[in-house]
């Protein structure tokens, strides 16, 4: 019975190497998370994305294509911040 513990030590040790690293959020930073939207002077018509604080979700905007300011380009992105609140 010894031998078999031993045998299954270093599976043991990568089961539990992985459920910690799948459990770890990466989140935003929360300097990117206080981004205001801004769609810039430009006309062009592109989904972007920022988290807004006071409803603790993220929203969709229209960036115009130049200048301005997008904190995110996807959504999957802008959930980061989700994680820290």
């Amino acid at each position: 019975m010894h031998n078999l513990s031993i045998r299954h030590f270093p599976f043991s040790l990568l089961t539990l190497a992985l459920l910690v690293i799948g459990c770890k959020k990466d989140c935003a930073s929360s300097e990117r998370c206080q981004l205001k939207p801004d769609a810039g002077p430009c006309y062009a018509a592109f989904t972007k994305y920022y988290y807004d604080q006071t409803e603790k979700r993220c929203k969709q905007f229209t960036y115009g294509g130049c200048g301005g300011t997008v904190p995110f380009d996807t959504m999957e992105q802008c959930k980061e911040c989700e994680c820290r609140n």
